[in-house]
């Protein structure tokens, strides 16, 4: 939308080296009188307390309550302004929303959302908000206090805007945190007293000193899992740089320890790849893997700010089986920005690996992954939309995943891209090409390529028949660890005759 544009142009003629000294600013907007909704008991007051929390900490607060769609327009092009030339720029909001896809948006007092057409232009994208912030030179920080049941007749169909949470168009978007009150496909609960959980949980740790901005949420998921006898997880997402960030700094000691840190990466390095090798029923070595859990867990304890870390730990202890485990270090890990450690999550909820199997938050976390180009989480949504997980399946859309992976130099897309290309699914059938494709990617490695490749000169599918080049390239993937490969070359040594 036009608006949605102007917003990205307006932070566009800023510059980020704006000379500003450590200026912070904040955009809290409190949504509870809707004229189509049921009212709500707690926003206002939270917008109030958070605005006066924030303005205690030094930040140029803009409070607003209420707002319809105009107004919440107006007040987000401002801030955009204002968080350019700004250090950290925070935007909070108390209200109804809706989500579609991993997009969420937020809901103006005076909406309607009749249709899902409607609904795109009565509303106002995160993604914009994200934007808005990640103008700020250090930190960005969007705070969604809104994930409550939402009453209206229908929901955006995010045909209008970016379905992404990390970015707007073409605006680049770093040093951004996005902080929800529940985890995906979870509501929040109202509470009872003044303010919601979430954001009593915040007013206690916002003003704490020198607690680290990932501590700060970390401590507010704590205590609100604890107010909410766990019915409530707050989730982030984010990435940020390698600095801390303290909103109420005084001290500021952080400890480092480079040698204890190396430790435990060689550690890592040192396990086998084993959920491949589970897979292919060959024996885990228990003893290296504890002897990488001890080193790694000796890591986050002494630098607990680390996202590396925690996500070594994840692999550590998966590899002991210890998958409840491998599931809070990977939490712990994605929470401090680690993309590799949100494709491990998904690949959790989608094997149920110490979660119960849940399609649509294994794929939110996978969608949230490809945003940071991490290859095998592409490979895994576009094999989600082969194969009609959580919605009708839709070979184009799956193919055009395995494309962007593929540019990611991954060879299990390449494979995928042949085998569609074979087929005539997602893509015009051409044999040619899918034996290409398979002689790509098995230059890669991809065994699965190796042997699809093997087929292919076996059988003389898209080029000539090589029995002999077949025989070489199924050895090659069986060395390598295939057990298709293996079990094919079983069958024909008893085929043979005798």
């Amino acid at each position: 939308m036009r608006w949605l544009a102007l917003f990205i142009a307006i932070g566009l003629l800023f510059d980020a080296e704006a000379e500003a000294s450590n200026r912070r600013v904040a955009l809290v907007i409190g949504n509870a009188s809707y004229a189509n909704a049921p009212p709500l008991g707690s926003p206002v007051n939270d917008a109030e307390d958070i605005a006066a929390g924030l303005a205690g900490l030094g930040f140029d607060v803009d409070l607003r309550k209420n707002t319809t769609l105009d107004d919440l327009r107006a007040r987000l092009v401002a801030f955009t302004e204002k968080s350019a030339a700004a250090d950290i720029a925070v935007f909070y909001f108390a209200g109804y929303s809706a989500a579609a896809g991993v997009g969420s948006y937020l809901i103006p007092v005076d909406a309607h959302l009749a249709t899902p057409e409607s609904a795109n232009a009565e509303t106002v994208p995160l993604a914009a908000v994200t934007a808005a912030a990640g103008r700020a030179r250090r930190l960005g920080l969007v705070i969604l206090d809104a994930m409550r049941e939402n009453p209206f007749p229908a929901i955006p169909n995010g045909r209008s805007s970016s379905s992404s949470l990390t970015s707007a168009g073409s605006t680049p978007i770093r040093n951004t945190l996005v902080f929800f009150p529940a985890e995906p496909g979870r509501t929040a609960e109202e509470g009872e007293g003044r303010n919601s959980p979430f954001a009593a949980a915040l007013l206690k740790y916002l003003r704490q000193a020198d607690l680290e901005i990932n501590f700060v949420f970390r401590n507010v998921r704590d205590e609100v899992r604890q107010a909410t006898h766990r019915k409530q997880t707050p989730y982030m997402y984010g990435q940020l740089s390698k600095d801390k960030i303290y909103l109420h700094p005084v001290k500021q000691v952080v400890q480092d320890d480079t040698a204890v840190m190396q430790h435990c990466d060689n550690a890592v390095a040192g396990l086998a790849d084993l959920r491949g090798r589970a897979d292919q029923g060959e024996t885990r070595d228990d003893t290296k893997a504890a002897g990488a859990v001890a080193a790694c867990a000796e890591a986050v304890k002494r630098s607990p700010g680390v996202d590396r870390l925690h996500y070594q730990l994840g692999r550590s202890l998966f590899a002991m089986r210890d998958y409840g485990g491998a599931v809070a270090s990977y939490k712990a890990a994605s929470e401090l920005g680690n993309a590799r450690a949100l494709y491990e999550l998904g690949l959790m909820y989608e094997n149920g690996n110490g979660v119960e199997k849940d399609p649509a938050r294994s794929r939110f976390y996978y969608e949230m992954a490809a945003e940071k180009k991490i290859a095998p989480a592409l490979v895994s949504l576009g094999l989600q939309q082969e194969r009609g997980i959580g919605a009708a399946s839709d070979p184009e859309k799956a193919y055009a995943l395995y494309q962007r992976a593929a540019e990611l130099g991954d060879a299990t897309a390449i494979n995928r891209m042949g085998e569609l290309a074979e087929k005539g699914l997602g893509a015009r059938r051409d044999l040619k090409l899918a034996r290409a494709l398979y002689q790509r990617g098995a230059a890669m490695g991809g065994l699965e390529a190796l042997v699809n490749l093997a087929r292919c000169n076996a059988n003389g599918i898209g080029g000539r028949r090589d029995l002999a080049e077949a025989r070489r390239l199924l050895a090659k993937a069986a060395q390598a660890g295939s057990t298709d490969a293996r079990r094919i070359l079983a069958h024909i040594e008893e085929s043979k005759p005798k």
